[in-house]
């Protein structure tokens, strides 16, 4: 990391995966949800990039930007309406 390019593009996916992962946890809707999450795992392999680690930048994006992501959304699209709409009224009485 010696160029300034590098440190800025660094700085750039670090202030982007956070953002994105502080959506993932405000957001009410499960699939916007899933959607920043993907994104935070996207901007993690971009930091992983950023700092020369190929191997874990690939492993981050088949693993967690692929394969964790579209097994949520199939638990979410399994899941009876009138569960989701249960849990969500349960959640939103806890706060």
């Amino acid at each position: 990391m010696d160029d300034a390019g590098t440190i800025i593009a660094f700085w750039l996916l670090a202030a982007i995966t956070v953002g994105s992962a502080v959506l993932t946890a405000a957001v009410r809707n499960l699939i916007h949800a899933v959607i920043f999450l993907v994104v935070s795992f996207m901007g993690v392999a971009g930091l992983y990039i950023t700092l020369s680690a190929d191997f874990v930048a690939v492993t981050q994006i088949l693993i967690y930007a692929g394969a964790i992501p579209i097994l949520m959304l199939f638990a979410i699209m399994l899941t009876p309406r009138g569960d989701r709409a249960t849990a969500s009224l349960f959640c939103a009485s806890r706060r």
